[in-house]
């Protein structure tokens, strides 16, 4: 029962702290679960952050397996709602704050200035991103937009990298390799 109880308390924790997504928190996890209690060994912590990825979902669906490992399935239940408690109480607060501002002239407008706001951050980001291909090769940024609109047109992914693969072959030929 003590376990369960520290469980509760630690992921309690951590889904209060776990700002920026699971990947943020699993320092905080790990020094949790493997340096301060050893619930689990180096081993298996990299075995739940391996299965963590390779679910659907958040990466703190490792909880469930920290929890399993400690106590069991109550150890399991008691870790997953623990450590999603908070995040789930917060984003019910603010619905509800945005749901009472909603009408507020004021805030209409900080919404269109925010949108605003999040388009230009979103170019910028792309900005960020395409800087370093082109400095690498133009010809990368060119491909990744050919690539983007192929996607975005419904092309299957495995006749984009066939496609990938005989221009590489062509070019190759042609031009020869560096």
């Amino acid at each position: 029962m003590a376990e369960l109880a520290e469980l509760a308390l630690r992921f309690l924790m951590i889904g209060a702290l776990a700002f920026g997504g699971g990947g943020s928190a699993l320092p905080i996890v790990e020094r949790l679960a493997v340096a301060e209690t050893h619930w689990l060994t180096p081993q298996q912590f990299a075995a739940g952050v391996g299965f963590a990825y390779a679910t659907p979902g958040p990466v703190l669906i490792l909880a469930p397996f920290i929890g399993y490992q400690v106590g069991g399935l109550a150890g399991a239940l008691v870790s997953t709602f623990a450590v999603f408690l908070i995040p789930v109480l917060l984003a019910g607060a603010a619905a509800g704050i945005v749901g009472r501002l909603r009408s507020a002239t004021w805030f209409k407008g900080f919404g269109s200035f925010a949108a605003a706001a999040a388009i230009g951050l979103l170019g910028l980001t792309l900005y960020s991103l395409a800087k370093p291909l082109i400095l690498l090769h133009p010809g990368l940024l060119l491909g990744s937009g050919v690539v983007f609109l192929a996607a975005w047109r419904g092309i299957s992914p495995v006749s984009l990298i066939a496609g990938a693969i005989l221009v590489g072959a062509v070019s190759g030929a042609v031009w020869g390799t560096d």
